[in-house]
């Protein structure tokens, strides 16, 4: 078998079609090309076709994590998950997620940052951002220090303060005014001490 055409592909100028004996066999990017030193008029074994298709499968499935991973930031962990969906098999995804990282391309730290930013413009509480970042992978000692260097740097909500805006929000939404308890449990699930939501829920009564 031997290459007959290499054709640069209109829709990605970053990728080549590859035909062997006159048929599409398989596409590749321009550096996988040059790694795998294909040209015109090469002969193939189908134990090579079968290897350079892997090849591209696993080149096009690096692109389309990184596409996704460039719509917004994503932990470790949600590249991983992302990889795992895709059913990339475990020494791909290690070789992704290593490379995306030395790259910069995932950055827990970086990531932390902007969901912590997300999080407190919805006035979310310190504890419920941590659980939440913990679920993304992040540790806890990295979500800490994260949410201490923000309350250093500028003013943001403490606990308290977004405990406050969230009842004054809430509080006359008929479910709650029928059912205060519910309306305690709802903000203890936000991660608020039920301590904290008494005083709350007593000091914006007395506003009215």
């Amino acid at each position: 078998m031997k290459i007959t055409k290499i054709a640069q592909q209109q829709k990605d100028p970053n990728r080549v079609s590859v035909f062997v004996d006159g048929v599409f066999s398989f596409s590749l990017t321009l550096d996988q090309l040059l790694e795998q030193k294909l040209k015109k008029d090469v002969e193939l074994q189908e134990v090579d076709i079968v290897l350079l298709k892997k090849l591209s499968a696993d080149g096009k499935l690096r692109t389309r994590a990184l596409e996704w991973l460039l719509i917004r930031p994503h932990s470790t962990k949600e590249l991983r998950d992302y990889l795992y969906k895709k059913q990339a098999d475990p020494e791909l995804s290690a070789s992704i997620v290593t490379e995306f990282t030395n790259r910069g391309y995932v950055d827990d730290q970086k990531f932390a940052i902007w969901f912590i930013e997300q999080r407190q413009r919805k006035q979310k509480s310190s504890i419920e951002i941590i659980a939440e970042l913990s679920r993304k992978g992040i540790d806890q000692s990295v979500s800490r220090l994260v949410l201490q260097d923000q309350k250093d740097d500028i003013e943001v909500h403490t606990d308290q303060d977004s405990l406050r805006i969230l009842v004054a929000k809430l509080r006359n939404r008929p479910k709650y005014v029928a059912d205060q308890q519910k309306f305690m449990r709802y903000l203890a699930s936000k991660g608020f001490r039920f301590d904290d939501i008494k005083e709350a829920l007593r000091a914006d009564g007395e506003q009215d």
